[in-house]
């Protein structure tokens, strides 16, 4: 399913792939997205190659700031750390007539995991908390 929407190489996350990722990429790697937070940040710093960029846009990891924090120690040598949060003046700005002509057309495929009605919006959560939609989790009204 990975491998058939474009990606090249998995990793499975045990909750530190920063060593699966060297074995493959022994530098590291030119970028990482960061979807977890602050629990998973020190080992995704690790995957990236100097002047890598890690870029840091989720909190689903209940843990939303670090107990003891020391730049110098935690954010390698010439690797980018940024943020990214998606507020609702970048949403605004989300091309959505293209996106739904592309899907339309058969040109982007999402993949689409499970669907829920509206009333068992508190399942679905609970789905996306676990990881176990395998897609993009669409509620219906």
């Amino acid at each position: 399913m990975l491998r058939s929407s474009g990606v090249d190489q998995v990793f499975i996350d045990t909750g530190a792939i920063a060593k699966q990722v060297k074995e493959v990429f022994p530098s590291g790697v030119d970028k990482v997205l960061e979807l977890v937070g602050t629990t998973t940040l020190v080992d995704s710093l690790r995957c990236a190659k100097q002047r890598g960029i890690v870029c840091m846009t989720g909190m689903v990891g209940n843990k939303w700031s670090f107990d003891d924090f020391s730049p110098m120690d935690v954010i390698p040598t010439s690797v980018c750390l940024t943020t990214y949060d998606g507020g609702p003046e970048d949403f605004m700005l989300t091309p959505l007539d293209e996106f739904v002509e592309q899907i339309a057309a058969g040109t982007l495929r999402i993949q689409v995991g499970k669907v829920f009605k509206l009333d068992d919006i508190v399942e679905a959560h609970r789905c996306m908390e676990e990881n176990k939609a395998g897609g993009k989790i669409v509620v219906l009204t």
